[in-house]
């Protein structure tokens, strides 16, 4: 069975443990697990918790379920988490910002809630105290601002913005697991500011100084976390173009390296172009050393030809990640394309490993491929070029399809309706949270999960008729073959257009009454928040979709277990309509089966009557008056928002 086991995915051994009870040890003994979850998923989240507590079989279930809910767009909770101005989802970690007006009036907090481990707790912070105490001429002033820009590994960053009367913006950094005041910093600028950080080193950056050639840049600020120190030197990135993080250029922090990323070349247009490609660059946090800094080579990098056609960049964006399985780095990008020879627009997704080679590695063709002047094409436009030209060419090359996901064909919802995009490499499945109203309510906000899961070759061809000999079979098995996606739609919708409680209750409960319109979402790994509703006498509600199967809000009243429903998807291009049958029994349904038991997949819906008043806080060993430990504000939000 091991043998057996290394030419399997972890998918299809978990469902090889449920085809006869005499293997249902491959996913219920720890020894073997083990094995399996080091071997093909050593960098994933569940396989890091099992290092610590050892149930590898449980890590192993958790880890497919968690990809198969994604996949098939059935969240395990649905939970109204909290009330905020603002929100920021960040590395698991829930930051929100509430005004408490049962305590003392106009007072502010900062509430920071794990959602990967909730535990009824959350730390709160008192934002006027703790900036009191960071900024000495912060008493003086008469109005701020106080943004959450980052949370990583227990650190957690924010700007405070106000003016005496001349304006100062101060990056304050906390160690929110100690309840300590790290460092507060005086700002130069915040334009576009980031900030990235390991338990050690923070850097910050903002695309604010001007180069030689006209053109902002970006400019790093490196800040040892254990010794308390800011570096003096400036880390300078001339070389990086672009400026919106997260369409353009993305920066994060992996195994001890900064890596920093665009999909741009070039900060002016180029007239004669072949070739965009990606630059990628890191070094160690460390030693931001400019002479020590790898690049990738254009090879490596290359990104796609300008003669595939145009791209609408508003739908685009561009993250890094780490491969579960082998811990390789990896560039996923989106790109809505009107490909060449093809009518209409597309959204599909690219995958490209990030690779660094020393200057005497590689072949003598990749050299010369990053020698631009030497490799033109045979093409009428080279005898337009001048001294002034900077172009780009490497020779095409073909997008694997592995790594390459062909998403929707034509414009399935707004731009304006849809308020989150993503890609989940691991489930090979593209995810968006869209606003699709019903036809009876067309102004009504519904908000819905939209998930395309990448189909196999080897699964369409189950998915034909038997064969045949007649052009029209012919036809029938060119247009499964094209087939790539199967969408998903969730909740769903009623069965024979009649009244479903189930979904009802549901949809109040993501859309709440009064609190509908200016919806921001953002998503990880296991999970994804949005904020909903917001006006000048409202705060917005905070709803959490957990795709996580191990998810428990402790302390939490439960308002009962849903069947998780989804219907067919009707007209949906270039895919499978997944349709699994929904009883439509409403109520509440009994959780029950082995972990093993794959279509057991109930839905939580979580929902309290408890008034807002008579919060009990915990106060840790050594901490600050402005830092608390307290119930978690999801175990007494009021219940008339369902």
């Amino acid at each position: 069975m091991a043998n057996v086991a290394t030419s399997l995915s972890i998918e299809e051994i978990f469902d090889l443990s449920l085809s006869c009870r005499h293997f249902q040890y491959l996913i219920t003994e720890d020894s073997f697990a083990k094995h399996i979850i080091r071997a093909k998923a050593q960098f994933s989240l569940e396989a890091q918790q099992a290092e610590i507590d050892g149930f590898y079989a449980r890590a192993l279930r958790r880890l497919v379920k968690r990809r198969r809910a994604i996949a098939e767009a059935r969240p395990y909770v649905v939970a109204m988490v909290g009330l905020a101005d603002s929100h920021m989802l960040s590395n698991g970690k829930l930051c929100y910002i509430h005004e408490d007006v049962h305590e003392d009036m106009g007072q502010r907090w900062l509430r920071i809630l794990d959602l990967h481990n909730p535990s009824g707790l959350e730390t709160v912070i008192n934002i006027p105290k703790l900036t009191a105490e960071a900024i000495p001429s912060f008493e003086n002033c008469q109005g701020y601002s106080f943004n959450v820009i980052h949370n990583a590994e227990g650190i957690t960053s924010c700007v405070c913005s106000f003016s005496l009367p001349e304006p100062e913006d101060w990056l304050l950094i906390l160690d929110t697991e100690k309840h300590e005041l790290v460092g507060a910093i005086l700002l130069e600028s915040t334009i576009r500011l980031f900030v990235r950080n390991s338990r050690s080193y923070l850097y910050y950056g903002t695309h604010s100084e001007y180069g030689a050639d006209g053109f902002r840049k970006w400019v790093l600020r490196f800040f040892d976390l254990t010794k308390r120190h800011l570096s003096r030197r400036k880390v300078h990135l001339s070389n990086l173009v672009g400026y919106e993080i997260g369409s353009t250029v993305c920066f994060e922090i992996v195994d001890g390296y900064l890596y920093g990323l665009s999909n741009q070349t070039a900060f002016e247009l180029e007239e004669i172009d072949w070739t965009s490609y990606y630059y990628c660059f890191r070094f160690r946090l460390e030693d931001p050393d400019p002479k020590k800094t790898q690049i990738m080579k254009k090879r490596d990098s290359w990104r796609r030809q300008h003669a595939e056609g145009p791209t609408d960049d508003r739908w685009g964006f561009l993250k890094l990640e780490k491969d579960e399985r082998t811990g390789q780095v990896r560039i996923i990008e989106s790109r809505k394309e009107w490909l060449t020879g093809q009518c209409g627009n597309r959204r599909s997704y690219y995958a490209t490993n990030v690779v660094f080679k020393d200057e005497d590695e590689g072949t003598a063709d990749e050299q010369q491929d990053d020698n631009t002047e030497n490799n033109l094409p045979d093409d009428p436009l080279t005898m337009l070029l001048d001294s002034n030209s900077n172009p780009n060419y490497l020779r095409p090359l073909s997008h694997p399809p592995r790594k390459t996901h062909s998403g929707d064909e034509g414009t399935q919802f707004d731009l304006s309706k849809t308020y989150l995009r993503s890609y989940y490499y691991s489930s090979e499945t593209f995810l968006d949270l869209v606003d699709d109203p019903t036809p009876l309510a067309p102004y009504t906000q519904r908000l819905r999960i939209r998930a395309g899961k990448m189909m196999a070759a080897r699964f369409m061809k189950l998915q034909e008729t038997s064969a045949s000999s007649s052009v029209q079979g012919h036809r029938e098995k060119e247009k499964a073959e094209e087939v790539r996606n199967l969408i998903t739609m969730w909740p769903g919708e009623p069965e024979n257009g009649s009244s479903d409680p189930t979904l009802e209750r549901l949809s109040r409960f993501m859309n709440p009454v009064g609190h509908q319109g200016n919806v921001l979402a953002a998503d990880d790994e296991r999970s994804m928040v949005y904020a909903t509703g917001g006006t000048a006498n409202t705060l917005k509600v905070l709803v959490w979709l957990s795709f996580d199967p191990a998810t428990k809000l402790t302390g939490k009243s439960s308002g009962g277990l849903l069947k998780s429903p989804a219907t067919p998807v009707v007209g949906c291009a270039n895919g499978y309509a997944r349709s699994p049958k929904h009883d439509g029994s409403g109520g509440v349904v009994i959780q029950g089966g082995s972990p093993g038991v794959a279509d057991n997949h109930p839905l939580q819906v979580w929902a309290s009557n408890e008034s807002l008043s008579g919060n009990e806080f915990i106060l840790a060993k050594g901490a600050r008056v402005w830092a608390r430990t307290e119930k978690a504000m999801y175990t007494h939000l009021p219940g008339q928002y369902v």
